[in-house]
């Protein structure tokens, strides 16, 4: 069995045993199984494929690269979403960047807003100053 950690700017996304991986990379698509020799890549944007007890999933990734060594695989990745598909995977992760977005627009909003009430403070101390 081969140890896969997928691994994002937030922490530890997914950590599992698996028999086989395959990743797409500027190569075309590759497969690791057990005791494969070891590699780093980068990673495509696209998907890693994981087969486990006959079952497959996807981790659909944006940004990163793959290591592979002593039956470890570890994927980073700028992005990631697991799914048991990777059309599933990819709609979660785009709505997962949908919202980080969103947030982050707000963010910029309220630090605009922080910046000008700043600014009219500032006005005010230095007119006080000649009164």
């Amino acid at each position: 069995m081969i140890k896969i950690n997928v691994v994002t700017p937030l922490g530890v996304l997914f950590e599992e045993e698996v028999e086989m991986i395959v990743f797409r990379n500027t190569e075309g698509e590759q497969a690791i199984l057990e005791n494969h020799i070891p590699v780093v890549v980068t990673l495509n944007p696209g998907y890693v494929r994981l087969k486990r007890n006959g079952e497959t999933l996807y981790v659909t990734v944006v940004g990163g690269f793959l290591e592979f060594s002593n039956n470890i695989v570890t994927v980073i990745a700028q992005e990631a979403e697991v799914g048991r598909d990777h059309e599933n995977a990819l709609k979660h992760l785009e709505d997962l960047r949908k919202k980080r977005l969103e947030e982050n627009r707000k963010r910029n909003i309220d630090f605009t807003r922080a910046e000008r009430d700043i600014k009219e403070e500032i006005k005010k101390i230095k007119a006080s100053k000649y009164l």
